[in-house]
């Protein structure tokens, strides 16, 4: 019988792991994939934003859940440990931390390393997890294994289909329902514009409720995406909503002094925007548009980086993320009903999550 299964060869499965070795523990991996860490070397369009100093519990959807994973596991004390696995990492001026490299193969190449002495088993999607006497039995395809604990690290449905999480459903856990979250937010508004870039102050409107933030926007022929858009699409998936989209092109001028500087030649506002966004608002309706453009916007499904929703959070222990339902049994990362905001807080979870895990099980693994 083997000591711990982890399902899921991914970021938090690999750094958990890692951490596992580390304790003397020598785990499984059962990865559906060809080969594990597949979705590491495109995170962060390929940079791997890993993490970020501003990670809080208000940064999340359960800030009450996640606060007490989080005050243990830290940034400070998450980037010790890669440190010490040999990852430098440093960060941006907006607080979002990548490897020093700036290439997410470094990240995966470090797990690796780290996790030589794990017996790694791919192409084995897990099909059935069955509670026994002494522990669980794992069916997977090509074979079967036992093991006296199991944690399931599969990801979320923006990686794969609904299978993982119905996996724990068979075992009593609920599941709430399943949105894209971090993905561009659709509209015909910006028609023509695909590759633009500006900054903006935005504002969704979305379930009674008014989210704003300032940075960049990318446009794209059916939508607004970049770091902004995914930043409130995290809100509509939160409402399960479509919702108003208002941007303000111009945040730090007022009406006033556009209007002095642009009234009766708007052909100028190439001057303050790219000309082809320029040329957007002017038929649209002119210098009001710079300062407030609305749109009606709905999710993209289906491409999100992560999900809203997910395995319901009353089912496991705050402080370990073990099962409250089934001994032995933890859940880690995104399978978890559990949504950071864009930036490196949807890693860093499953980063502070994978230790919990391995930290609670290595006090109960002689």
């Amino acid at each position: 019988m083997e000591k711990v299964a982890i399902v899921g060869g991914g970021a938090g499965g690999l750094f958990c792991a890692a951490r596992l070795l580390q304790k003397g523990i020598k785990p499984v991996i059962l990865e559906a994939g060809a080969r594990v860490g597949k979705k590491i070397l495109v995170s962060g369009n390929g940079r791997c934003n890993l993490s970020n100093k501003n990670v809080s519990a208000e940064r999340y959807n359960a800030p009450d859940f996640v606060a007490p994973v989080l005050q243990k596991y830290a940034v400070e004390e998450v980037m010790r440990v890669w440190r010490g696995m040999g990852l430098v990492c440093r960060s941006d001026a907006e607080g979002r931390i990548f490897p020093y490299s700036n290439h997410s193969g470094s990240v995966l190449n470090v797990l690796l390393r780290a996790t030589r002495g794990a017996r790694i088993i791919t192409d084995a999607p897990v099909t059935a997890i069955t509670r026994e006497k002494d522990g669980f039995t794992l069916e997977y395809r090509g074979g079967k294994l036992r093991a006296e604990k199991v944690i399931l690290a599969c990801g979320s449905r923006a990686g794969g289909g609904r299978e993982s999480y119905f996996l724990a459903e068979k075992l009593g856990h609920g599941i709430t329902p399943l949105r894209s979250a971090i993905t561009y937010l659709k509209t015909n508004a910006f028609k023509g514009l695909k590759g633009v870039r500006a900054r903006a102050r935005a504002s969704l409107e979305v379930g009674g409720k008014i989210f704003s933030d300032e940075g960049e926007i990318l446009f794209r022929d059916d939508g607004v995406s970049g770091i902004l858009a995914f930043w409130l699409s995290s809100f509509a998936a939160r409402e399960n909503s479509g919702g108003v989209l208002r941007l303000d092109f111009a945040p730090d001028l007022s009406k006033n002094e556009l209007e002095e500087i642009y009234g009766g030649r708007e052909q100028l506002l190439c001057g303050l925007l790219q000309k082809a966004l320029a040329d957007k608002l002017i038929a649209a309706g002119g210098l009001s548009c710079v300062k407030s453009f609305e749109t009606d916007v709905i999710l993209a499904e289906g491409e999100g980086q992560v999900v809203c929703g997910g395995l319901k959070l009353d089912g496991f222990e705050e402080q370990t993320l073990s099962s409250r339902l089934q001994e032995g049994l933890y859940c880690i990362g995104e399978m978890l009903d559990v949504d950071g905001e864009c930036g490196g807080y949807n890693l860093h979870w499953a980063w502070a999550g994978a230790l919990a895990a391995a930290d609670d099980i290595a006090k109960s693994i002689k």
